[in-house]
């Protein structure tokens, strides 16, 4: 008995003096793991990473079965950030496009010098051919009345059919009971543009029966009583002759019916007919396309010892090409006055 006492003492000794063997390596050596701690380490470390491998998955088994929800509540409020963060970045989006198109209405408004209270399509009506209505967000407390323009950025849109105190019913320029009056640019040539033909066909009838129509004219509204002057309508397509009388025409217009978001309804006219101004101006043709006149070739200067014999009147040829030779100004001065 005493002798077991006696060598569990020497068991216990021995092992305090191991104990602060190890407490004295581990602050000599710091963070190095070299040596009998090193040794000791990498021992335990195997075995704590052996043990951690094997428990881990039972806790988180042990963590799910306990908190069901834990995931699901992170899962759904990461759905939720990230459809917060896309409205963020999609409405920024949608700012910068109803400001540019906002911006492009007030320039087409301050070149007719209309007064326009912009607004938004909220609805759309019946469009199965016999009914093409739109709805806007505006109405007769933001002065709005029936028969009032709407335009685009693009053009004429319609008129105004009906209106309450928050709200307006348009009609579009392609409903069939649409007439407006229109006329040919640069020209005091006067007709009407009716709708009935679809979303991207309008009619043009002449007035006056003696004139003629032709592709490419394009059209702007000529002003009345309801009516302001000078919106562009849309551009002549192709030119239906009927008992040799060429006044009717079909119209693709200026504006996208299908894709109408942000409108302006006129409520002020111009102090004056705008005339052709607000129209967009004409694509430049390209190259090849049509020569000048024989008669500006023949007053432009010819190259130095090209007689320019094919260009210049009967008779004053031989004068031309006197001149060519040596001073092609006089050559050309020459021609003219022969032509005159």
């Amino acid at each position: 008995m005493g002798r077991d006492t006696r060598r569990s003492r020497l068991v216990i000794a021995a092992l305090l003096v191991l104990a602060f063997t190890l407490i004295t390596l581990d602050y000599r050596t710091g963070d190095s793991a070299t040596g009998v701690r090193g040794a000791l380490h990498s021992v335990v470390g195997g075995v704590e990473n052996a043990v951690t491998a094997v428990t881990r998955p039972i806790g988180r088994t042990v963590s799910s079965l306990t908190h069901p929800n834990r995931y699901h509540d992170r899962a759904d409020r990461l759905a939720e950030e990230n459809a917060a963060l896309r409205r963020s970045i999609a409405d920024d989006a949608e700012i910068d496009r109803l400001a540019g198109e906002l911006s492009a209405l007030r320039l087409l408004a301050d070149k007719g010098q209309y007064t326009i209270v912009p607004a938004r399509v909220i609805a759309v009506g019946d469009v199965t051919g016999m009914d093409w209505t739109v709805t806007i967000n505006a109405g007769r407390r933001d002065g709005l009345a029936v028969d009032k323009v709407v335009v685009n950025t693009a053009g004429l849109v319609g008129t105004v059919a009906s209106v309450t105190d928050q709200t307006a019913v348009i009609r579009l320029i392609c409903d069939p009971t649409s007439r407006i009056g229109a006329r040919l640019e640069t020209t005091q040539l006067l007709g009407a543009v009716a709708g009935g033909q679809g979303p991207r066909n309008l009619t043009f009838t002449l007035y006056d029966a003696s004139y003629q129509v032709k592709e490419g004219d394009r059209l702007v509204t000529f002003g009345s009583l309801d009516y302001v002057a000078g919106v562009p309508i849309g551009e002549v397509t192709r030119v239906v002759d009927v008992g040799g009388l060429s006044r009717t025409a079909e119209v693709r217009p200026f504006v996208s019916i299908g894709t109408l978001d942000l409108v302006g309804v006129v409520v002020g006219g111009p102090p004056g007919d705008p005339g052709d101004r607000v129209l967009p101006p004409r694509e430049v043709p390209p190259a090849g396309g049509p020569q000048p006149p024989a008669g500006d070739a023949a007053a432009s200067t010819p190259p130095a010892g090209t007689p320019p014999a094919g260009t210049a009147p009967a008779g004053t040829a031989p004068a031309g090409q006197g001149a060519a030779g040596g001073q092609p100004q006089a050559g050309t001065g020459t021609a003219t006055q022969g032509a005159g």
